[in-house]
């Protein structure tokens, strides 16, 4: 489980077939081979650590889901440790099951912020609501709007520079998660419903 709280952007340094090998300094610290660790919102297991270099294995289903089965350049990673008992919810509770892509439909400057809006599929986007989280590429933000086929978000500068949303181009995949709160809630009712029609 993590929080949303990006704590470094890793360098890619290799990616190919099913491994991943980033470069970073700061979430170096404390981890081991087996922790797992949140890749722009992508929960990957430790598989070894060599220097400034962590590796992870991908599976066949986090590729076909996520954006690095999507034809596109990838440099760099949002990263952030597993949460613990003792860790600041800042953002939200994110399981690091990303759901599937999305993408970067406009991004607009609004005084300080940054207006970004991102295109997702009918069944994904009813799992969104207005002033609920998502989590973009494992970062934690609050939803602005909701549209017919897209969403907005409101990303504060402190926010664009400490994560990949700074390299962020017009058409991008970014991988989603949805609150899994509203998830639950959503398919709790759903049941009732369903039971209550028999």
């Amino acid at each position: 489980m993590f929080t949303g709280i990006v704590e470094e952007v890793g360098k890619v340094n290799t990616f190919n077939d099913f491994t991943l090998i980033v470069e970073c300094k700061k979430i170096l610290e404390g981890i081991k081979i087996g922790d797992s660790i949140s890749t722009s919102g992508i929960c990957l297991t430790v598989t070894n650590l060599e220097g400034n270099k962590i590796s992870f294995d991908l599976s066949e289903e986090t590729i076909n889901k996520s954006i690095f089965g999507k034809e596109q350049e990838i440099t760099h990673v949002n990263l952030e440790r597993s949460a613990t008992l003792e860790t600041r919810i800042g953002g939200h509770l994110v399981e690091g099951h990303v759901e599937e892509t999305g993408i970067c439909r406009e991004i607009e400057k609004l005084r300080e912020s940054t207006i970004i809006t991102f295109e997702v599929n009918k069944n994904l986007l009813e799992n969104i609501i207005e002033k609920g989280y998502v989590a973009i590429d494992g970062t934690s933000l609050t939803v602005n709007k909701i549209y017919d086929k897209t969403f907005q978000v409101s990303i504060i500068p402190h926010t664009l520079k400490e994560t990949t949303f700074k390299n962020l181009k017009i058409n991008q995949y970014v991988n989603v998660e949805t609150d899994v709160n509203a998830r639950y809630i959503k398919k709790y009712v759903e049941d009732i419903i369903k039971r209550k029609s028999l």
